[in-house]
């Protein structure tokens, strides 16, 4: 290889211009303005898209906050003083009763009375208000409502059982 001004020349016939020999190797570099454009905005639209998100102040949002507390909590079943809703069946009619109003603070219970796993899932809720949880064979599954609201629900597995609780 001779060196001299410039790029290493290349004793091999193979090397072109924007290409580099090692050891009798040809390494072709092909850069142009287009791939230099692309990366460049690449980069651009990344910093545009943190810049967004509120960044350096950590925490929730961005903003340094904490999370704001969800209207809906799993919380461990107590032995009564529950609305209590059975888990029957695979059919439309697989929660019964299929819709209840409780006050706010309620803890709702589900039980799964039947022989195959179901979900208790949120479909349309408040803000901070979901809730997702499987309830196997012969297990309960409590969530505590803690503000006014209509929390729709169905079985994910199932999406025929639906079911209804309206906090007041």
């Amino acid at each position: 290889m001779q060196t001299g001004r410039g790029p290493p020349v290349c004793p091999s016939t193979k090397c072109r211009r924007g290409s580099y020999c090692i050891e009798g190797s040809v390494i072709t570099v092909k850069q142009n303005r287009k791939s230099r454009l692309t990366i460049a905005g690449f980069f651009i639209v990344l910093a545009g898209l943190l810049y967004s998100c509120g960044g350096g102040g950590g925490g929730y949002g961005g903003g340094g906050g904490t999370p704001p507390t969800s209207t809906v909590q799993v919380v461990a079943c107590p032995v009564g003083g529950t609305t209590d809703i059975s888990i029957i069946s695979s059919t439309a009619a697989g929660f019964s009763p299929g819709s209840v109003t409780v006050p706010v603070n309620t803890t709702v219970k589900w039980t799964n009375a039947g022989g195959m796993q179901h979900t208790v899932t949120s479909t349309t809720v408040p803000v901070n208000g979901t809730f997702n949880q499987t309830v196997n064979p012969g297990v309960s599954v409590c969530l505590k409502f803690t503000s006014a609201g209509t929390f729709n629900y169905q079985c994910s597995l199932h999406p025929v059982m639906t079911g209804l609780v309206t906090v007041q």
